[in-house]
């Protein structure tokens, strides 16, 4: 899988979750989208089956993006919009 390819398939879910009003969303919900979309194959006895496979090898190989984890069993997928990419403001406060 490229980064392209990659960039594609978050782009996709994160239009569809800001289209539905949800901040996360799991593996099996992911790959009907990316199913509807046609970017990505569900198996039918094993829905979100194919993602889920994606996912393990890119934590295998540390390029797991961060608003994908992976907790209990599931996996979890957020917008990636909401990741903080500045630094906490008034992280020391001084009397």
């Amino acid at each position: 899988m490229t980064d392209k390819n990659l960039k594609d398939l978050l782009h996709c879910l994160d239009e569809y979750m800001m289209r539905t009003g949800k901040q996360e969303i799991n593996e099996m919900e992911a790959n009907t989208e990316l199913a509807r979309a046609g970017l990505l194959n569900d198996d039918e006895p094993h829905p979100g089956r194919p993602l889920r496979e994606i996912l393990m090898r890119l934590r295998d190989t540390n390029l797991l993006p961060q608003n994908i984890r992976h907790l209990y069993g599931q996996w979890k997928i957020r917008i990636s919009g909401t990741i903080a990419k500045a630094p906490m403001f008034f992280q020391f406060q001084y009397d």
